[in-house]
């Protein structure tokens, strides 16, 4: 079961959040910073660190029936990370594990190396 995370209601809250669990763990500071995609495009992710060396974006989104925009923001998101240059490339899901789970059932084989993680009240795990 999915614990709530205290003072986190939208998306802007689950990034802050986000940032301090992941900056913690990693003991690196990660904060919302433009990358060069592909070398060349610069994009801005929620989860950089100073480096480079770790770049990760944060989504905060509720599982419904047909979700086809968020997963076409969320493959969006995966094919610019897999062009970025950086020793670990990630994304982190908050609200619903079920909006990750299903949308990677469908395409994991193709996401290579991003990592994707939930993230809830309690702590994260891999998805």
């Amino acid at each position: 079961m999915d614990l709530p995370i205290v003072g986190v209601s939208d998306w802007r809250t689950f990034e802050d959040h986000a940032r301090r669990y992941f900056s913690a763990l990693w003991g690196v500071e990660l904060t919302e910073r433009s990358v060069n995609v592909g070398g060349k495009v610069p994009w801005k992710f929620d989860l950089v660190s100073p480096d480079q060396r770790i770049v990760g974006d944060a989504k905060w989104l509720k599982n419904i029936k047909v979700p086809a925009a968020k997963w076409q923001a969320i493959a969006e998101c995966i094919w610019l990370l897999q062009k970025v240059q950086a020793e670990r490339v990630f994304m982190v899901f908050g609200q619903d594990a079920l909006v990750g789970e299903r949308y990677l059932r469908r395409v994991r084989p193709l996401t290579a190396p991003v990592e994707f993680y939930f993230l809830d009240g309690s702590s994260h795990r891999p998805l």
